[in-house]
């Protein structure tokens, strides 16, 4: 099935992203959902977790349900890893703290 560019008028295939007459963006290319990028994007959110957003965000808006899937995995890695750090931050600052307080102040 073709389509035709709403800015050149031009016959294009549906399966196109861009025009070639032109150049204008006719629709979003498909994001990777293949076993390796998901370890890239699982190791980045839980060990870089601020960046994990990112792709979160990305990969929710899309459509495609295994995209949002990876989107939805990628969330909970990074809320999870910003947990784990506030708790071990919490704790080691209880444990370091805790000898100075032998006075009840």
């Amino acid at each position: 099935m073709d389509i035709t560019c709403l800015s050149c008028h031009k016959v294009i295939s549906d399966s196109a992203n861009f025009c070639p007459q032109c150049g204008i963006k006719l629709k979003e290319p498909a994001l990777s959902t293949s076993i390796g990028k998901q370890i890239l994007i699982y190791f980045i959110s839980f060990f870089l977790a601020p960046f994990g957003l990112h792709y979160a965000i990305k990969y929710i808006k899309r459509s495609d349900s295994r995209a949002k899937m990876v989107g939805i995995v990628s969330l909970i890695l990074t809320i999870s890893a910003i947990a784990l750090m506030f708790w071990i931050t919490s704790s080691f600052m209880n444990a370091l703290y805790q000898p100075l307080n032998f006075n009840g102040f």
